[in-house]
């Protein structure tokens, strides 16, 4: 499928400015909440840059249609999955104004891989897109409003991000916009690997495959760096969906339903990635996998862990998006 224009349009950039004004405004009233004087200001300058946006030329035909594609997928994904968050965005900013504190150091995950600090916690923060990728551009915001950046990776086998049929992929009108957005957070993007899925239930060299994901991020002027290894469900009852490389393949084949596939044919280098995400140097992982932190008391035994911990350690911390945003009890 062709891809969208790469131009910024400026329906784009009204939505960057309304999704920061919300995050914007809900910081305020947590952390600000009577300096409203402030709060007057910030408005303004929103609305000012927002006003100026709309004085442009009206959009092209291209860039109408890929407005109105971003939306109606945004719709659909939304009135799917949001009812399946059971975080709340006030319990992000506290983990976010913990992190954003002197004695850490709050990373993307490439970034992470080659920093070592005897004097500051290092911690890598990484996303892991499973279904719900407007969270995760709310999720990018808020990180950037503590001038902290993280990776996404974003799941080529998910609903949000298209469809594989007859060996071919047809991707979400909008998906790319999305993609783009995030990115321009500041964030690093990644690919979270379900190659496993890929070879053996849509019966497409997996390889192949990944070199045309990488062709899409270069097209859109993102840089790929690494890679996640997705848990999805062939993968728990087969191997891991990094045993796809050379590098962790424990066997040169699989077995399964009687059919043989090949594994690690190709090196994380040779299929273009710097890194996996499970195989950089840390120390500590928390993760909320499943809607549930690994930690019996959960985000607050996550925070206690955190606030405990010492200069010189190194923690990688998985969050999926997907869980939270949760706006009722």
């Amino acid at each position: 499928m062709k891809g969208f224009p790469i131009q910024e349009d400026k329906s784009a950039i009204k939505m960057s400015i309304v999704n920061f004004s919300r995050v914007l405004k809900f910081r305020n009233n947590i952390l600000i909440p009577d300096n409203s004087f402030s709060i007057l200001v910030l408005k303004s300058l929103i609305l000012i840059l927002f006003l100026f946006s709309s004085s442009f030329s009206p959009l092209n035909p291209a860039t109408r249609t890929t407005a109105s594609a971003y939306a109606e997928l945004e719709a659909k994904i939304r009135n799917n999955y949001d009812k399946y968050s059971v975080f709340r965005w006030d319990q992000y900013h506290e983990l976010m104004a913990l992190l954003s504190q002197d004695k850490y150091i709050a990373l993307p995950l490439n970034k992470m891989r080659r920093t070592y600090n005897d004097s500051k916690v290092v911690v890598g923060i990484r996303h892991d897109v499973d279904f719900n990728p407007f969270k995760a551009l709310e999720m990018a915001y808020i990180e950037k409003s503590y001038g902290i950046r993280a990776t996404y990776f974003f799941l080529a086998t998910a609903e949000y991000y298209g469809k594989i049929s007859d060996f071919i992929i047809t991707r979400s009108p909008g998906i790319e916009s999305l993609f783009k957005e995030v990115h321009n957070t500041g964030a690093e993007i990644g690919i979270h690997n379900d190659l496993l899925t890929v070879l053996i239930t849509d019966k497409i060299d997996p390889y192949q495959f990944n070199k045309e994901e990488l062709k899409l991020y270069k097209s859109l002027r993102t840089p790929i760096y690494g890679t996640a290894s997705h848990g999805s469900a062939l993968a728990k009852v087969t191997v891991p969906n990094f045993q796809i490389f050379s590098d962790f393949a424990s066997s040169d084949s699989l077995d399964f339903q009687g059919k043989k596939y090949p594994l690690g044919k190709h090196s994380l280098k040779e299929c273009g990635f710097r890194y996996e995400a499970y195989s950089i140097d840390f120390g500590f992982y928390f993760s909320d996998s499943g809607g549930k932190w690994n930690d019996p008391e959960g985000l607050a035994g996550i925070l206690k862990k955190l606030e405990a911990s010492k200069p010189g350690d190194r923690i990688q911390i998985l969050i999926h998006p997907d869980w939270w945003g949760k706006t009722s009890n």
